[in-house]
């Protein structure tokens, strides 16, 4: 992880919806989203960041302060503040608002649409959430806007990323992580763009003391550092460093560090199991009367009123965004994007055998808190079921290797488990990597070969459909893109995943009719699955 990946990690950041626009002949729209617009979708953050992705056409976007920035297929625009602008197939044309120019389809889906004959612009416009206390002068210091191009490699695994996220049934945590991949690279391409007399924030990632000093604070801020320490491992002077760390960052790199294990603690406090006592010794305090000085002067109140006004403002989110969803004939049912993905591509069969329900999957992998969203059931993975719950056992999670065809013709040479050590390897950090060379008896490789990491297995499988790399996936989420002949399977052995998957809700509502109707036809689902052919088990 470098230092643009340790300041973005604690943000908090929250995906948004991602919408599908139209526009055609002559066109201008102010793009002003707020985030009560975000209301219908999930918690409403304090602060927006947008983006905006061209499929296909052109589209100009306007902004204050910078000159218009003229964008073609394959070109995201990233509006770190989202100050307000307009897409438009010419400035000067009368903008429209988009409020009067979009709507929500049955199916979930939001599109807008705007334009005359014309020619055709498609653009998937998309939204990051962020708390306001956890804002790092790093997004202060960036340009209103940001322009990044996808080369020819990564065009196709964001496209069909992207096409998945508008899909309407994409997690915010999934919406997130991906907006976060362009954010992080539309950072690097703007920061190596910087002459070297640049002074600010930016220009402090890429000089080499300052960077290692940040890197330093970022993953030892609850140890005893120093600027003498900081200076040393810097290979620099004290003075030095104290200079060049107040002229780029602003302040000296110990009130800097001071922040930071503030900003930290902040984090840790919004976990409601955790208390002030425990936070404090976390971030390196040895006295919780210490940390609870230290925390006031940063954020003016006490660790204990700053927890308790944290976790009123997400109740009221949870609240309203729970009150938006609440329909008395609809099935909301959740769980990590992967599994999600799967039920997606067969629940039709139980929609048409259930009409009387609008049924919604919510792909998000945290175990719902029941009595404040309106989530009716969940599906969650595991070594053990969590308590309190009902629980129906599914299926035990399972992993191979797959590729796409192309990157095997490419690859001729993958014949043991051995050799996915020499190829590009998609997540390599994946635990169940890991696995896989404990299982064979194989070294961990040093290094990884360049590849990505997507941070969820319907990711990794669109990376690998894309001809990116070998993923490790599981076989019943991925039937239909192997029996299409997007996925292959280079190798027989199928691995233990270390878990099982459990369809789980309060036991209150077991007898919910709507709730046994998707547990049958769930369960029919999942046995179907099992007595297809077996696909061979690893050997050592």
């Amino acid at each position: 992880m470098d230092v643009l990946d340790e300041i973005l990690s604690p943000l908090r950041l929250t995906g948004g919806v991602v919408i599908d626009a139209e526009f055609s002949g002559d066109y201008c729209v102010r793009a002003e989203f707020t985030p009560n617009h975000c209301a219908p979708w999930f918690a409403m953050p304090q602060t927006l960041i947008s983006y905006h992705y061209v499929r296909s056409g052109q589209t100009t976007v306007s902004v204050e302060g910078m000159p218009p920035a003229t964008l073609g297929p394959g070109s995201i625009v990233i509006l770190p503040r989202n100050d307000p602008h307009r897409l438009s197939s010419d400035p000067s044309v009368e903008p429209s608002d988009v409020d009067k120019v979009s709507w929500v389809t049955e199916e979930g889906v939001h599109r807008v649409s705007l334009g005359n004959a014309g020619d055709k612009t498609l653009v998937w416009c998309g939204f990051l959430g962020a708390d306001e206390t956890a804002r790092h002068p790093l997004i202060e210091a960036l340009p209103p806007m940001l322009t990044l191009t996808a080369d020819s490699e990564q065009a196709a695994w964001v496209e069909s990323s992207l096409k998945f996220l508008s899909s309407g049934s994409a997690s915010p945590e999934l919406v997130a992580r991906l907006a976060e991949l362009f954010l992080a690279q539309a950072i690097r391409e703007y920061v190596e763009t910087l002459p070297p007399s640049s002074k600010g924030w930016l220009r402090g990632l890429t000089d080499p003391a300052v960077s290692k000093a940040l890197s330093i604070i970022h993953n030892h801020y609850t140890e005893e550092l120093d600027v003498e320490t900081l200076a040393r491992e810097a290979g620099v002077s004290r003075t030095v460093l104290g200079e060049r760390f107040a002229e780029l960052i602003g302040e000296s790199p110990m009130r800097y560090c001071a922040a930071w294990r503030m900003r930290m603690a902040s984090n840790m406090l919004r976990d409601k199991n955790q208390s002030t006592a425990n936070v404090a010794y976390a971030v390196g305090f040895s006295s919780e009367a210490a940390f609870n000085r230290a925390f006031k002067r940063e954020f003016g109140v006490p660790p204990a009123t700053w927890k308790r006004e944290a976790e009123e403002r997400e109740r009221v989110s949870a609240g309203e965004l729970a009150a938006h969803d609440a329909h008395p004939d609809q099935l909301i049912v959740s769980g990590p994007p992967t599994i999600i993905n799967w039920i997606s591509q067969q629940i039709q069969s139980f929609q048409d055998d259930n009409p009387d329900l609008f049924i919604q999957l919510d792909p998000n992998p945290t175990l719902p808190s029941f009595g404040e969203s309106s989530v009716d059931c969940t599906l969650q993975f595991g070594a053990e079921p969590p308590p309190d719950l009902a629980v129906e056992e599914l299926f035990r999670l399972e992993f191979t290797p797959m590729c796409s065809p192309e990157f095997l013709r490419k690859n001729p040479n993958i014949r043991t488990p051995d050799d996915l050590r020499r190829v590009a390897r998609i997540t390599p950090i994946d635990p169940w990597w890991e696995e896989w060379w404990r299982y064979f008896g194989l070294e961990r490789p040093e290094g990884t070969a360049r590849s990505m990491d997507m941070g969820a297995q319907v990711l990794d499988g669109q990376a690998a459909a894309n001809g990116r790399g070998v993923a490790l996936l599981t076989p019943l989420f991925w039937r239909l893109e192997l029996a299409k002949g997007r996925l292959v399977r280079p190798l027989p052995h199928l691995l233990d995943g270390g878990g099982t998957y459990w369809l789980l809700y309060p036991k209150e509502r077991g007898d919910w009719p709507k709730i046994q109707r998707f547990s049958a036809w769930l369960r029919g689902l999942c046995e179907e699955a099992k007595i297809e052919p077996k696909i061979p088990t690893a050997v050592a």
